[in-house]
C-alpha cells in the first residue's frame, strides 16, 4: 500500500528539521497550588551581645592582670583552685561571699584569710565552692586590706593553694557615701527597693556586695530575666567569671522569650 501523502510529507519535514523531534522526556506536570515542599527552617541565629563595660571592680592595673602561662611554685599536673574575684576589690559589708572553681574532684576546701602583710588571721574548711564570711570570724576592719585564698583540703588532691584575692574595705567617709545612696534608693516595694540596693552596689563597683545582692534577689525572684542579665554583665567583667556571665544571659534570654510567648 502507497502511503499517504500527509505522512510523507510529515516525514520529509522531520527529516530536514523543520518539525522538532518530540523530547524523550515526560513532561512535567505543574505542581498543585500548596503541594511544594516546605523549606526546612533556618537555625536561630544567636543574639549578637553588646556587654556593657564596668570597669573598676579591679583595682589593679590592668597591666598586673595578663595570664601567666605558668603560676611560679605551683605543682606540675596539680588543679588549682581559682578565685571568682577581682584581685584587689572594693568591699562595704562586713560578711563578704568567697566564690571559687575548681577543675579538680576535690569538694573539700581550706579557706584562708590574711592581712596585708599575709600573715593569717582566720581559717575553715569549707565543703563546696562558696563561703561567707561569718560573723564570729575576725571583724573585717574599715579601711583595711585582707587577702584571701582557698586550697584542696585532702592531701591526696595535692596542688597549691590559688593565687590571692584582695579586698579593700570602705573606709568611714566612703560607707558613708553608700549609706547615703542606699537610703535614698529605698522603696516601698521589696523588689524595686532590692534592685535598686543590688544597681548602687554595682554602680559603686563593689564586686562582692552587688552580686551578693543581685544572688539574693534571684532566690526570692527566680523569673525575673533583668536580674541575671545584669548580674551577667557584672560577671562578664572578668575573665575568670565570664562561663557564669554565659549561663546567666542565657538564662535571661530563656525568661524573656517566655514572657514573650505569654503576651
Amino acid at each position: 500500500m502507497r502511503p499517504r501523502l500527509p505522512s510523507l510529507l510529515a516525514a520529509a519535514l522531520l527529516f530536514s528539521g523543520v518539525i522538532p523531534a518530540p523530547s524523550q522526556e515526560k513532561a512535567q506536570t505543574p505542581p498543585k497550588a500548596g503541594a511544594e515542599k516546605a523549606k526546612p527552617a533556618e537555625p536561630k541565629k544567636p543574639r549578637a551581645r553588646v556587654v556593657t563595660d564596668l570597669s573598676g571592680f579591679d583595682l589593679l592595673e590592668s597591666s598586673k592582670l595578663k595570664k601567666q602561662t605558668q603560676v611560679p611554685g605551683a605543682t606540675r599536673g596539680m588543679a588549682r583552685p581559682v578565685a571568682l574575684a577581682p584581685r584587689l576589690g572594693k568591699v562595704y559589708g562586713d560578711q563578704p561571699t568567697f566564690s571559687w572553681k575548681f577543675e579538680g574532684k576535690a569538694k573539700n576546701f581550706l579557706f584562708v584569710l590574711q592581712d596585708d602583710a599575709r600573715n593569717e588571721l582566720f581559717h575553715a574548711e569549707v565543703t563546696g565552692y562558696e563561703y561567707r564570711y561569718p560573723a564570729t570570724a575576725p571583724a573585717l576592719e574599715p579601711g583595711k586590706t585582707y587577702f584571701w585564698t582557698v586550697e584542696v583540703a585532702s592531701a591526696m588532691f595535692g596542688g597549691e593553694p590559688s593565687a590571692p584575692a584582695g579586698l579593700l574595705l570602705l573606709n568611714a567617709a566612703q560607707r558613708a557615701e553608700v549609706e547615703k545612696d542606699l537610703a535614698a534608693a529605698a522603696s516601698a516595694d521589696s523588689y524595686q527597693s532590692g534592685l535598686a540596693r543590688a544597681r548602687t552596689f554595682r554602680d559603686r563597683r563593689l564586686w562582692y556586695d552587688a552580686l551578693d545582692a543581685y544572688s539574693g534577689l534571684i532566690a526570692r525572684y527566680p523569673d525575673r530575666a533583668e536580674l541575671y542579665e545584669e548580674r551577667g554583665t557584672i560577671y562578664a567583667q572578668l575573665e575568670a567569671t565570664k562561663a557564669l556571665a554565659d549561663q546567666d544571659f542565657a538564662r535571661a534570654e530563656k525568661l524573656g522569650e517566655r514572657g514573650a510567648s505569654r503576651k
